[in-house]
């Protein structure tokens, strides 16, 4: 039934401070309307209307970058993020065991611990998962998903013992003067020799917490997310929910480096288009070139004022050789799929620039410069690099939250001058780029108004107050995670801000976060949200 929507502030995003008062919804799920309520009666007469009791309207919001099928950790994982030291996560690992009855043939998976919160100032080791369990398979995870540590049973299970190497782009951490494993893995190519123990003994049932995973998207206003670093049995899950009629919510999902990526679009070619089934579509292929810059493992080209113990020249290491990385981009690049990199360093941004720019050389696909290829993170990219962006049309996806959750760390592992400029902004607008902001979920919840917040106000957890010129307004932070985020994905056509014929995707607001001071822009909250018209979520 069509719907008029109105007693509210309707935002369309196309030019800063255009509003209306009324917004109709026809009976497929577009706007074919908005602007005054006088009109808007009249355009639709029998419309259904609805009281919006003076709220704040915007499009609907879209993560550019994150891990939905990761939002499963928020139901299934020990939460580790508020442990202060390794007694709290030895107690928070036990109480979860304990309470969900795990014995030696199931596994505890645990997320969100940081080094830089604990007391003893280090990543935890095997000892200290073992005096949890020796005999049920533990398995704590970083905040940031670039590190993780195994208790003795897992590494057994494994089979990582002291005659086990370092894989290219990973390693392992040692028992002090010898090679037998501490317990400590680093980046995907070392962690992933202990999911492929533990993900299997989960037992995973997706369907059954879908509600719970979308949940953590609707209550932030967000109507369209990613996934972003399929593998393909998490591949396999996704259609089969996008075919049950399970998602609520648009999920563009991008086949990892590291998988049969051809097969498994292959597979799944229903869903390789830039058309929704089920509310599911593939976007292009992702690739990762580096680490993280909190966990010291983001690949620089100056070293850091603070790296590891006894590293006083330490500038972290890449992922990818530039081979690998090449042939990977120039997949993408000859099949028209977008490609999807992450790079935190500004060593791994140059390589990013540096392939790209080589793939897209040579290549004979006519459409090479119509694909709008993705950095993703940018913590430290230089002002050079994002002129290059705008050369190449790379979209920058800046994760401003670091802002406020580590950019006190940053200035302690970078000094005042790089550590102040981490997620620039202001580069990014100056060079005309269309910039977004994401999350990273799980790696925080997919908050993208406070996001908007950390590009706005650029504050520290300390207070510290980092470089105001990469500052940017309120209107083109709320840009980044509406009309900005459409553009990246290509569908700017349909979504991104409210015009007729568009869908009507819309963040219902508590306030107005145009008429707030930008200070407390993080205090707007979600009151509702719609997609296509229809409510899936109501706070």
């Amino acid at each position: 039934m069509t719907k008029l929507l109105h007693n509210a502030t309707f935002y369309s995003m196309t030019a800063e401070g255009d509003c209306a008062e009324a917004l109709v919804v026809a009976d497929d799920g577009t706007i074919s309307f908005i602007g005054s309520l006088e009109d808007a009666r009249t355009a639709a007469p029998d419309a259904e209307a609805v009281d919006l009791e003076g709220a704040t309207v915007l499009p609907g919001f879209i993560d550019p970058h994150g891990h939905f099928t990761g939002a499963m950790q928020y139901a299934l994982y020990a939460d580790l993020s508020a442990c202060t030291s390794f007694a709290d996560i030895e107690q928070r690992m036990r109480e979860f065991m304990e309470a969900r009855r795990i014995g030696p043939d199931g596994v505890v998976m645990a997320t969100g611990y940081d080094q830089n919160a604990l007391a003893e100032g280090r990543h935890p080791d095997k000892s200290v998962l073992d005096a949890v369990s020796t005999d049920v398979p533990l398995i704590a995870i970083h905040a940031s998903n670039h590190m993780a540590v195994a208790n003795s049973a897992l590494l057994k299970l494994a089979g990582i013992d002291a005659s086990t190497p370092d894989p290219e782009g990973g390693r392992f951490g040692r028992v002090e003067g010898t090679n037998e494993p501490d317990g400590y893995a680093e980046e995907p190519a070392a962690i992933n020799r202990l999911f492929v123990v533990t993900q299997p003994r989960m037992n995973l049932d997706l369907a059954s917490i879908a509600d719970d995973m979308q949940l953590v998207y609707l209550e932030h206003g967000i109507t369209t997310c990613q996934d972003g670093a399929t593998p393909a049995s998490m591949a396999d899950e996704l259609c089969k929910l996008a075919d049950s009629g399970k998602l609520k919510l648009d999920v563009v999902a991008y086949p990892m480096h590291g998988e049969d990526v051809d097969a498994m679009l292959e597979r799944h070619a229903d869903f390789d288009s830039p058309n929704y089934r089920g509310h599911l579509r593939f976007g292009g292929l992702k690739m990762f070139l580096d680490g993280s810059p909190q966990g010291l493992t983001a690949w620089m080209t100056e070293p850091y004022v603070r790296g590891p113990e006894g590293e006083d020249d330490w500038v972290a290491y890449g992922t990818m050789t530039d081979e690998d990385a090449l042939a990977f981009a120039r997949k993408a690049v000859d099949s028209s799929h977008q490609l999807l990199c992450h790079a935190n360093g500004d060593a791994a941004s140059d390589q990013l620039l540096r392939v790209y720019a080589a793939a897209v050389e040579a290549s004979d696909n006519p459409r090479k410069h119509e694909l709008r290829p993705v950095m993703i993170h940018c913590q430290t990219a230089r002002a050079d690099q994002y002129e290059r962006m705008a050369e190449l049309g790379m979209i920058p996806s800046i994760f401003s939250s670091h802002i406020w959750y580590w950019g006190d760390i940053h200035l302690r592992n970078f000094g005042p001058e790089r550590g102040g400029r981490i997620s620039a902004c202001g580069d990014a607008a100056r060079c005309g780029l269309p910039f977004t902001l994401h999350t990273d979920t799980p790696v925080l919840r997919p908050n993208l108004l406070e996001a908007a917040w950390c590009a706005v106000n650029r504050v520290t957890k300390k207070g510290a107050q980092l470089d105001e010129d990469q500052k940017v307004t309120v209107y083109e932070a709320l840009c980044a995670i509406t009309k900005n985020g459409a553009y990246q994905y290509g569908e700017e056509a349909r979504k991104g801000t409210l015009e007729v014929g568009k869908l009507a995707d819309l963040a219902i607001l508590d306030r107005d976060p145009f008429k707030e001071e930008p200070e407390n822009l993080r205090e707007v909250r979600v009151a509702a949200t719609l997609k296509e018209g229809n409510e899936v979520y109501r706070g």
